[in-house]
């Protein structure tokens, strides 16, 4: 999950920079907020307090990018992916599968097996198996 988390922040955080120069004034903090999500997913140790919060921001955000997309389709054009037009809605679509995983790494955090397999467990990029 931490390649994975920090691939998808890493793309979100393009994402947010492709949208920087979109009329619209903030349609980049969507994906900037994605992109800070799934980066602290990167953190081994957060209080549990906190993972609350950040998992009900993932899913909102999620959900956010969902009702976004679905509200943009009715406005589509035959053949929106081959054009230019289209971009917002795949970005749209594309981030909020984007966060699932963001979203379930929250949600392991949550449980009590995943929290311990998670204190005991190396998660520095050179370590050696015990």
């Amino acid at each position: 999950m931490l390649y994975l988390n920090s691939f998808i922040g890493l793309v979100f955080f393009g994402m947010a920079l492709l949208h920087m120069s979109h009329p619209m004034p903030l349609g980049w903090l969507p994906y900037l907020i994605g992109a800070v999500l799934s980066f602290i997913t990167l953190k081994n140790e957060i209080a549990l307090v906190y993972v609350r919060m950040l998992a009900v921001a993932t899913a909102l955000i999620m959900f956010f990018f969902f009702a976004g997309f679905f509200a943009l389709v009715p406005s589509l054009a035959d053949g929106w992916y081959m054009h230019q037009e289209g971009w917002a809605a795949v970005t749209r679509i594309s981030a909020s599968f984007f966060m699932i995983p963001v979203l379930s790494d929250y949600s392991c955090r949550l449980k009590a097996d995943c929290r311990d397999t998670m204190t005991n467990q190396r998660r520095s990029f050179f370590s050696a198996p015990e």
